[in-house]
């Protein structure tokens, strides 16, 4: 895997102007993202049925975020190919046949657990080792919410990243038995991040119209951080204890079992969740950027370890927020051989 950083791309605007931006300037990976969706259609459906479906999907995302479809809108002109086909790559939820390829781990930890009391989220991204190429860092200020830094595949969808009004967002894949036609998942990270306060990030996690949900770990610069672990008909609020916290692939909330769609298939996310939660004891008080650079190389488990190696995912970034200073660290590939790049944001003017 290479370790040059991952290209940034800038936008401001209203939402659709922003769009257009993005899909201009990520034109390529959106091509090649599309060719990939039509290589992978899952059985028994066609193309022509997935973009029938989507539609039902878009229904719902105008009705609650039109602005966020005006921003796909600009972005599928600006890249030159059509919405209906490229909004199928936000519906998750069209795409997944069990076995679901499964990825990303968490870890969470502020006040005393930390050196300096900060609050620090960490997390690995796992997908298919093919798309480390399309990654790049969208840099946005859409309308009037705050600028955020997102890391995305494509520059369509986006898998972690924070704001600034101090609310960051990463957060893992969850396999449930409801999974419905509604707002596609993926609308709803791009919801958290343009939150201005964490109850707003909340609210989002929580829309009814939810189609399915992942584990949206959420937290803001007073040292707030819940995993919000969900469905999409149920979710649980599961607050930071002892000032650190931990999340991979599984239900984890005695309340939210139920919906595990395949339990059989949980080992390495337990395997990950519980060295990660070791990982945070064994360094509680200690804990900094530098060493959340270490913990997320660890190769516990190998090759399926928080530092993936294999077999159907591998980790393609990891990303480390200090909410308060609004300063991330984020390095492509694998956490034990990547060189990390920082960034930060400007506080947001209320």
């Amino acid at each position: 895997m290479s370790n040059h950083p991952i290209p940034i791309i800038e936008a401001k605007g209203t939402y659709r102007e922003v769009g257009k931006q993005i899909g201009e300037k990520c034109k390529p990976q959106i091509e090649m993202m599309m060719s990939q969706l039509r290589e992978s259609v899952p059985p028994n459906k066609t193309w022509d049925q997935l973009v029938r479906e989507g539609k039902i999907f878009q229904a719902h995302s105008r009705a609650i975020y039109p602005q966020y479809v005006d921003e796909l809108e600009g972005i599928a002109e600006g890249a030159d190919v059509p919405f209906d086909e490229m909004f199928i790559s936000m519906c998750e939820e069209l795409w997944e046949t069990p076995p679901f390829g499964k990825g990303c781990t968490d870890m969470a930890a502020r006040g005393r657990a930390t050196l300096d009391g900060t609050t620090l989220i960490a997390h690995t991204n796992d997908l298919s080792a093919q798309n480390e190429e399309d990654l790049v860092i969208l840099k946005i200020q859409a309308g009037d919410e705050p600028e955020f830094i997102g890391v995305s595949s494509g520059g369509v969808g986006i898998s972690a990243g924070y704001n600034a009004a101090r609310i960051s967002l990463t957060g893992n894949q969850l396999n449930s038995n409801d999974v419905r036609h509604g707002v596609p998942r993926l609308l709803v990270v791009r919801a958290i991040l343009g939150a201005k306060n964490l109850s707003e990030a909340m609210d989002a996690c929580l829309l009814k119209e939810r189609a399915s949900s992942y584990n949206n770990v959420i937290a803001d610069g007073t040292g707030e951080v819940y995993s919000m672990e969900g469905s999409a008909t149920d979710i649980e609020a599961i607050y930071i204890e002892k000032d650190y916290m931990a999340h991979a692939n599984h239900y984890t909330h005695p309340a939210m079992r139920h919906f595990e769609l395949n339990p059989s298939d949980n080992a390495n996310s337990i395997i990950r969740y519980n060295r990660a939660n070791y990982l945070l004891k064994e360094n509680y008080g200690k804990l900094t950027p530098g060493l959340f650079k270490n913990l997320l190389a660890d190769h516990g488990g190998y090759p399926t370890s928080i530092c993936k190696h294999g077999f159907n995912s591998v980790t393609v970034f990891s990303i480390i927020i200090q909410v308060e200073t609004l300063t991330a660290w984020i390095g492509r590939g694998f956490p034990c051989e990547t060189v990390y790049t920082e960034y930060t944001l400007e506080p947001y003017q209320y």
